[in-house]
């Protein structure tokens, strides 16, 4: 059957609506019942007598008008109708009198003439002018409309239908949102690279377009996941692949100054991009081990602080030759537990980067607040007077081998997705945003306890 869900949702509406009305007329038709075998059974039972007191005293005390709205009152309240009829059987509020009733009167009648002083004490009114009215309920003369008008009657009927509809609606919803809830987890596990998380599993033997939607997704995530593989696999390949061909050239290299010395300047630019190559190379591997897992992290207290300033020191060698200055500036010492080897790579690289693409002679601020005394976490912000990022790229310069063509940068684009990776290994954050008056602003945010 096609659009499975479509179907259960229809019947399931249908089968509240059914129930809801089914559960009124029956509860309606049950009282019905039930009234009538009270008046068939016995009037004392129901209260006859004590009535028919109630109407003669508010009678022999106000007259026509007090008995009128006695009348009013009674046929207001309760669903079989107590007819008030005077001895040629018209009703005191002029209501309709069935045949029945037009009987029941006759025979109360019969039976005063022939002298049942019962009859006159559960049925006749007499008023202070002698004339008299005979208390007559008409059982004929209900119908649903009378019963649906009546609150204290329905009432019940309708509680009882409208829990049972809302107990259908509560199943339907939880049938509905579980499944919801379920998917939504599991794109917030491929949000942060968990593809392993498989949904279609825990939704057991049911089938509808909701299953259909749980299994493309897993199978969208097995492959994601195997595309991934293969990349982390062809990276690493290809990155130990060439180390062996860069060993062998630095070591020819190592001869050919032994034997001739006349080449020099070529031998040193083969020695650099050798050396530049075997860098690219430690990057590739650094980052393929991160992104897959491999790379172990250690669990050592340090001081964010000292750390950042360390990395601040190193890349000012860097900066020096093209009159950048470097200010930092902490606010705290931001006790911490993580891997220094990783961190400092991480603080390195973002300043590297902001150095590549700064002007000569600008400066770049590094700023550290400690976050402990409100408990908002560690902030590392790297502030640059470069041309800044442009917007629709401010995400995409944390992936790996994306570049913007600006700045004297003649990296390969994975110093910041390693940045990222290593953040993101402890529960943080890495953000870019364009500055105002110009330059970019790199804000890496670290949580307190990141385990």
């Amino acid at each position: 059957m096609t659009h499975r869900l479509f179907w259960k949702l229809f019947l399931t509406f249908w089968l509240a609506l059914i129930l809801f009305g089914a559960g009124t007329l029956f509860s309606a038709a049950q009282y019905l019942e039930h009234i009538r075998a009270l008046h068939d059974d016995a009037h004392n039972k129901m209260g006859f007598k004590d009535r028919a007191e109630t109407a003669r005293a508010i009678a022999a005390r106000e007259g026509l008008p007090g008995l009128t709205r006695w009348a009013e009152v009674v046929d207001h309240q309760e669903v079989l109708p107590v007819l008030v009829l005077d001895p040629k059987g018209h009703d005191l509020l002029g209501r309709d009198v069935s045949s029945t009733a037009l009987t029941h009167l006759h025979h109360h009648q019969e039976a005063v003439r022939a002298h049942l002083p019962d009859e006159q004490r559960y049925h006749g009114v007499t008023l202070p002018d002698g004339r008299e009215y005979w208390l007559v309920m008409d059982t004929v003369g209900v119908s649903l409309k009378r019963c649906l008008s009546r609150p204290r009657v329905i009432a019940v009927p309708i509680i009882l239908a409208t829990l049972a509809s809302g107990l259908v609606g509560v199943l339907l919803a939880q049938y509905l949102v579980v499944p919801m809830l379920r998917l939504r987890r599991a794109t917030q596990a491929y949000a942060v690279g968990d593809l392993s998380y498989r949904v279609a599993p825990s939704f057991g033997g049911r089938r509808d377009e909701v299953v259909d939607l749980a299994v493309a997704m897993d199978d969208m995530a097995e492959s994601l996941d195997a595309l991934l593989e293969s990349k982390r696999a062809l990276l690493r390949d290809i990155s130990h692949e060439l180390r062996s061909p860069l060993a062998r050239v630095q070591a020819a290299l190592g001869l050919a100054r032994q034997r001739d010395g006349s080449a020099e300047p070529e031998l040193a630019l083969i020695q650099h991009e050798t050396e530049r190559l075997n860098d690219l190379i430690g990057s590739i591997l650094d980052y393929s081990r991160l992104d897959s897992g491999l790379r172990p992290l250690q669990h050592k207290p340090l001081e964010l602080a000292d750390l950042l300033a360390e990395a601040v020191e190193s890349t000012r060698v860097e900066a020096d030759p093209h009159r950048i200055e470097i200010e930092f500036k902490a606010d705290g010492q931001g006790a911490f537990v993580g891997d220094p080897i990783l961190l400092y790579s991480a603080f390195e690289n973002i300043l590297s980067n902001a150095v590549h693409h700064a002007p000569e002679g600008s400066h770049i601020e590094v700023r550290y607040s400690d976050g402990s005394a409100t408990g908002n976490g560690h902030l590392i912000e790297v502030l640059d007077q470069g041309p800044g990022v442009p917007t629709p790229m401010l995400q995409a310069i944390f992936q790996p081998f994306v570049r913007v063509d600006q700045g004297r940068g003649d990296g390969i684009g994975l110093g910041l997705a390693i940045s990222q990776r290593v953040v993101q290994a402890y529960k943080g954050r890495i953000t870019a945003e364009n500055l105002p008056d110009g330059g970019l602003l790199v804000a890496i945010h670290l949580p307190l306890s990141p385990h």
